[in-house]
Formats: C-alpha cells, sequence, structure tokens
C-alpha cells in the first residue's frame, strides 16, 4: 500500500507505524494511552514527522555513534 503523508510533514496512522516499525493497532493504543507525540487534525489522528523522529532518538539504547566507538 502507499504510504500516505499529508504535506511531507504530517503523517496517517499507517506512515506513522511504517516509521515506527509496528503495527497500525499498537500505534493507535500507544496515542490512547499517550505514549507518542500525536496531535489531531480534522478529527484525525496526525504525526508529525520530526517528533516522532525526536521521539525515536530519544528513546534508550545504544546511538550510532557509541555502536561505532565499541566496534573498534
Amino acid at each position: 500500500m502507499k504510504r500516505r503523508t499529508i504535506n511531507g510533514e504530517l503523517l496517517d496512522v499507517r506512515s506513522a507505524a511504517t516509521l515506527l516499525g509496528c503495527s497500525e493497532k499498537t500505534l493507535r493504543a500507544r496515542v490512547a494511552r499517550r505514549l507518542v507525540p500525536f496531535r489531531k487534525f480534522s478529527g484525525r489522528v496526525v504525526f508529525r514527522r520530526r517528533e516522532l523522529e525526536a521521539f525515536l532518538e530519544a528513546m534508550e539504547g545504544c546511538s550510532v555513534k557509541e555502536a561505532l566507538k565499541n566496534s573498534q
């Protein structure tokens, strides 16, 4: 299926789920529990791409820089 974006910056649920690597159902559950950044636009749930990317960056784990340093 075609990924849908609104003006390139806003993502619908399907596109945001793909970006986050989860199912639409899982993403909707996370929205209901307010565990991911989202907006309401004309009654629809939408996501700002840069907020989701910042959300992923801020999550715990190993950064690319750290992984490269550890591989040497």
